[in-house]
C-alpha cells in the first residue's frame, strides 16, 4: 500500500496519525498473533446488488470452510455494522454488530468442507466500501461505489475472517445499472444483461487472496485500454479507469508506463505473475494507492494533465512501481501477521530504488535512498524508535509508518550489499517461487538468503530488524605530520538503554584522496568509541565515509572547510557525498562556504541535489543563504526543482521573501505545485500584508483544486483574525468543492490557535456541530485532528462520540488524541500550581529580605 504518509516530503496533503512521542504502542498493549486455522475459509461466492442513488447494496456471501484441526464446530466472522438477514448452513448463529459466531451441532472431521451462506444488507458504510452520488450541494459528484480494505476494513461490507493470513479464492456476481462499468479482481467470466435495466458481471479470482486485497468498483467511469503486456505467462490485458470529470488523455498519461514496468519486474524477479489482467482505477475516495490483486486502486491525485505532469508524474511513476512490486511482495506472497508487514511494504519501497537504478539513472537511485534514510531517521528521532518487526501494536494500521516503509527498505538494501548482488537476486527469486500462494514470516526470507550465501544472518536480523534504532556517528579527524597517520575518532551516540537502543556493529568504508589518488579502506565498527587509522604521506584532500551509501547511519563530520569544499567539488564523489559536504559547510554560515554551495548548485543538472542544496542554504545561520535562494529563483526553470526551491523559504519571514513570492505568483508560466508552495510561504510571513495579498489573489486556472487548497492552507498560516472569518464562511457543507474541504478545516484549526478564547470557542462549536452531521471519512478524521489541536477538554466528548464514524483500526489514534488533551491539561494545572507556589515563595522571600534589611539597619547603629 502507498498512502500519502509514504511520500510526506513530496506532498503537502498527507495522511497523518498522531503519535505518543517516545512510545510506539501503549505501555500495556497485548502482543498480536495470527489467528488459529482449525476452521479455514478457502473460497467465497460474493453476490452484491448495488443501489447507488441510495448508497446501498444487497449481499449474499457463501463461504466454503475447511477443517484443519480435529472436531472444531465454531468459527467467528468479522462483520461490522451490517444488517444480517439470514444465515444458512450452521445450526446456530449470533451477531453483536461486530462479529458473527457460527456454530454446528456436529463437529467437522479433519479435511471436511462445509458452506455457510449469509444474506445481508450494506447501507453507506463508514469505511471499506465508499459510495459516491450527486446531491443538492454537489450535483456534479461522480456516481460509483469502490472498496478499499487495508488493513482490516473488508469487514464493513463483507462477512469474512478479516486477517491477512486467511486466503480465499473468490467468485463475484455483481449487479448494477447496465450502463455502469462493473470491475473486480480476477478474470471476467461473463457479463449478463438482466433485461430490467441492470446487468450482472461474474469475476473469478482463482488465485487465493486475503480479504484486504479484494476490491471492486461499480459506476460511471472513463476507460483507457492499453496494449497487453507479458507478465511471465503470456500477455495479459491492461486497462485504466477514472471518473468522468477527467479526460482520457490525462488518464493515459498517468498510467501508460505500466506495461514497461510489468516487463521489467517479470525479467528481474524471474517469478511469473499469476494474474489474469492488470487494471488500475483512480477515484476521489482513496488517499493513496492500494495493490489489490490484479486491480490497483488509487486516489485521483494520480490523474495528471500535461502541466501537472511536469512536477508530479515522477511521484505517480514511483507509486506505480511500488504498487506493482506488491504483486510479488504482498499479493502472491502474503505476510502471515502485521508484525512482518515489512516483507511487503519495505520490499515495495526497495524495488522502487532498484527500478530507478536500472532504468533511470544512478543519481536518482541514490537520491531515493537518501530521502528514504532521512524519512526513517526523522521518525525514529522525533516520534519513536521501534523494531521493524514487532507484534506489540495498538492497531495494525499503526504499523504503516516510516519504520515499515523506508526503514525496512534500507535494511533490505544493506542485506543486498552484504550477500552480494547476484546471490541476493537468486535468493529472492527462490523465495518468491517457493512461497507463491502462501503466507510467510521473517525466517522464510532469512533462510533463503542464508541458503544461497552460506552466511549466518542471525546477528544482522537481531540487530537491524528485531531491535530499535540505528547508528548515529560523530566523527572527528586529525593528521600527524610526523607519523604520517590520519586518525578518525568514531563515536556512536545513539545508545539509549530506556529505549533499548544499543551499540551497532557494522563495516564502514572510508575513502580518502591523496595527490589525486582515491584509496578506500574498510573498518569494522564494534564499539561505542573507536579510533581508525589511515596511513598517508600527507594530509588527505578529502575523507568520505561510506562512499557507496550502503550502510544506514546519520553522520556528524566536519574535517574542515577546505576538505569539505573539495568534497563538494570533486568529480570522484556521488551526490550523497556532495550533499553531506554542503550540509556541514552551511552550518558554519561562512560566506565562502555558502558561495561554494551556490556554485555547486549552478554546476549541476540533477534536480534532486538541487533540492537538497536549497534546503541546506535555507537552514544556514547566515541570511546570505536566503538571498542565494532568491537569486537562484530568478533563473530556475526546472519544474522538479521550483516547488522545493520555493518551499525551502517556508517560515523565512523577510521582506525580500514576501516580494519574491509575490513576483512568482504574478508570473504567467507558474506551475501548480510551485504555486501551492509559494502561497504557503506567503502565508508563513504571518502578517496582515500577507493576508491581504492572499485574500485578493485570483486563481486563473486550477486542476484538481490544487491552488485553492494551497490558498486556504496559506490563509490559515497568516495568524490574521480576518482569516478566521474567511475560513468560517467556507466551512459549511457545500460551500467549498469537496476536494478543498479538509484544507479549509485544517487551516481554520491552525489560525485559531493564536486567537482569543472566545474566538476559539466559536470555532470549536462550529466544528463540533459539523462533526455531528458529517459523513465523509476524510473530513471526519480532519475535524477530529483539528479539534484535538485545541487541547481543550470540552471537545473530548465530541471526539469520543465521533469514533463510531471511523474504522476500528483508527480508534487507537483517536484515543491518543484524547490522551494528548488530558495530558496537556494536567501539565497546565501542574504549571499553574508551580507558578502559585513560586509566587508564594517570592512573597515569603520579600518578607525575609525586609526583615534582613531591618536587622542590618539595626546592626549599623551599633
Amino acid at each position: 500500500m502507498c498512502v500519502f504518509l509514504i511520500i510526506m516530503d513530496k506532498l503537502d496533503d498527507i495522511h497523518f496519525r498522531l503519535k505518543n512521542h517516545g512510545d510506539f504502542a501503549s505501555p500495556n498493549v497485548e502482543k498480536n498473533y495470527r489467528p488459529s486455522l482449525e476452521l479455514e475459509p478457502i473460497h467465497q461466492i460474493i453476490k452484491l446488488k448495488f443501489d447507488l442513488p441510495n448508497k446501498k447494496a444487497e449481499g449474499v456471501v457463501t463461504t466454503t470452510i475447511k477443517a484443519n484441526g480435529i472436531a472444531p464446530n465454531h468459527i467467528k466472522f468479522d462483520a461490522m455494522d451490517l444488517n444480517i438477514l439470514s444465515v444458512k448452513g450452521p445450526n446456530r448463529w449470533d451477531y453483536d454488530g461486530k462479529y458473527i459466531d457460527l456454530y454446528w451441532e456436529l463437529p467437522f472431521t479433519k479435511g471436511e468442507k462445509r458452506d455457510a451462506t449469509i444474506e445481508y444488507e450494506i447501507a453507506n458504510p463508514i469505511t471499506g466500501m465508499y459510495f459516491s452520488y450527486p446531491d443538492e450541494k454537489y450535483p456534479d459528484r461522480p456516481k460509483y461505489a469502490v472498496t478499499d480494505n487495508e488493513s482490516i476494513r473488508a469487514r464493513y461490507w463483507l462477512p469474512c475472517v478479516d486477517h491477512l493470513s486467511i486466503r480465499c479464492g473468490v467468485d463475484y456476481f455483481l449487479t448494477s445499472n447496465k450502463e455502469h462499468f462493473i470491475l473486480a479482481n480476477g478474470k471476467l467470466v461473463e457479463e449478463r444483461d438482466n433485461g430490467n435495466g441492470t446487468k450482472t458481471a461474474h469475476w473469478n479470482q482463482s488465485f487465493p487472496s486475503p480479504s484486504y486485497l479484494l476490491t471492486l468498483a461499480v459506476g460511471e467511469f472513463i476507460e483507457y485500454k492499453d496494449n497487453p503486456a507479458d507478465a511471465g505467462k503470456g500477455k495479459i490485458p491492461l486497462a485504466y479507469y477514472t471518473t468522468q470529470n477527467f479526460k482520457v488523455e490525462d488518464l493515459k498519461r498517468a498510467f501508460d508506463k505500466t506495461g514497461k514496468y510489468l516487463a521489467w519486474f517479470n525479467k528481474k524477479l524471474q517469478c511469473p505473475l499469476e494474474w489474469d489482467k492488470y487494471y488500475q482505477i483512480a477515484t476521489a475516495h482513496h488517499g493513496g494507492a492500494m495493490e489489490n490483486i490484479s486491480f490497483v486502486t488509487w486516489g485521483d491525485f494520480a490523474i495528471v494533465n500535461e502541466k501537472e505532469s511536469k512536477e508530479f508524474q515522477y511521484i505517480v511513476d514511483l507509486i506505480n512501481v511500488h504498487e506493482m512490486a506488491h504483486s510479488w511482495f504482498g499479493d502472491m506472497i502474503v505476510c502471515n501477521e502485521f508484525s512482518t508487514a515489512y516483507l511487503k511494504e519495505s520490499f515495495a519501497v526497495f524495488m522502487e530504488s532498484i527500478y530507478f537504478k536500472e532504468n533511470v539513472n544512478y543519481d536518482t537511485y541514490l537520491y531515493e535512498l537518501y530521502l528514504n534514510a532521512n524519512k526513517y531517521m526523522e521518525e525514529s528521532d522525533n516520534k519513536y524508535a521501534r523494531p521493524i518487526v514487532t507484534n506489540k501494536y495498538d492497531s495494525s494500521w499503526d504499523m504503516y509508518d516510516m519504520h515499515l516503509y523506508p526503514g525496512g527498505a534500507w535494511r533490505i538494501h544493506m542485506l543486498r550489499n552484504i550477500v552480494g548482488e547476484n546471490v541476493f537476486w537468486e535468493a529472492v527469486t527462490d523465495y518468491l517461487n517457493t512461497y507463491k500462494g502462501k503466507t510467510v514470516e521473517t525466517l522464510d526470507f532469512q533462510r533463503k538468503l542464508e541458503e544461497h550465501s552460506g552466511l549466518s544472518l542471525e546477528a544482522f536480523f537481531e540487530q537491524w530488524f528485531y531491535s530499535p534504532g540505528y547508528p548515529k556517528l560523530k566523527v572527528s579527524f586529525s593528521y600527524n605530520d610526523k607519523t604520517h597517520l590520519g586518525s578518525l575518532k568514531v563515536e556512536q551516540t545513539q545508545e539509549d538503554k530506556k529505549k533499548k537502543i544499543g551499540i551497532f556493529k557494522f563495516p564502514l568504508d572510508v575513502k580518502y584522496e591523496i595527490d589525486g589518488r582515491i584509496i578506500t579502506q574498510t573498518f569494522q565498527i564494534n564499539e561505542k568509541e573507536q579510533t581508525l587509522f589511515i596511513r598517508c604521506d600527507k594530509k588527505p584532500k578529502q575523507i568520505v565515509l561510506d562512499p557507496n551509501f550502503i550502510t544506514l547511519f546519520s553522520l556528524e563530520f566536519n574535517p574542515g572547510s577546505d576538505m569539505l569544499i573539495h568534497q563538494l567539488r570533486s568529480d570522484a564523489n556521488n551526490i550523497i557525498d556532495r550533499i553531506r559536504a554542503a550540509g556541514e559547510l552551511a552550518k558554519e554560515g561562512k560566506m565562502s562556504n555558502l558561495k561554494a554551495i551556490e556554485e555547486a548548485y549552478n554546476k549541476t543538472d540533477f534536480w534532486g541535489i538541487k533540492n537538497q542544496y536549497a534546503k541546506i542554504l535555507a537552514k544556514s545561520p547566515n541570511f546570505e543563504g536566503i538571498k542565494i535562494i532568491i537569486r537562484i529563483l530568478e533563473t530556475e526553470t526546472d519544474p522538479m526543482v521550483l516547488k522545493e526551491l520555493i518551499g525551502s523559504l517556508m517560515n523565512s519571514r523577510y521582506e525580500i521573501v514576501f516580494e519574491a513570492m509575490k513576483k512568482y505568483l504574478q508570473r504567467e508560466d507558474k506551475l501548480y505545485w510551485a504555486t501551492y508552495r509559494a502561497l504557503l510561504v506567503m502565508g508563513s510571513q504571518r502578517n496582515e500584508k500577507a493576508f491581504e495579498f492572499l485574500n485578493s489573489y485570483q486563481i486563473d486556472e486550477d486542476f484538481k483544486f490544487i491552488i485553492q487548497k494551497g490558498l486556504n492552507t496559506a490563509i490559515g498560516k497568516t495568524r490574521s483574525e480576518k482569516a478566521i472569518d474567511y475560513l468560517l464562511e467556507r466551512l459549511p457543507y457545500g460551500k467549498e468543492p469537496e476536494y478543498v474541504r479538509t484544507s479549509t478545516i485544517s487551516a481554520l484549526g491552525e489560525v485559531t490557535q493564536w486567537s482569543e478564547k472566545y474566538i476559539k470557542e466559536k470555532v470549536m462549536n462550529q466544528l463540533t456541530d459539523l462533526l455531528k452531521t458529517e459523513k465523509n471519512e476524510n473530513v471526519i478524521q480532519t475535524i477530529s485532528r483539528t479539534l484535538s489541536g485545541f487541547k481543550d477538554a470540552q471537545v473530548i466528548s465530541s471526539i469520543e462520540n465521533a469514533k463510531f464514524k471511523m474504522a476500528t483500526q483508527d480508534h487507537p489514534s483517536v484515543d491518543r488524541r484524547i490522551k494528548s488533551i488530558t495530558k496537556g491539561k494536567t501539565a497546565e494545572k501542574e504549571k499553574a500550581q508551580l507558578q502559585t507556589d513560586l509566587d508564594e515563595i517570592k512573597k515569603k522571600m520579600k518578607k525575609l529580605f525586609a526583615k534582613v534589611e531591618v536587622l542590618e539597619a539595626n546592626s549599623k547603629k551599633y
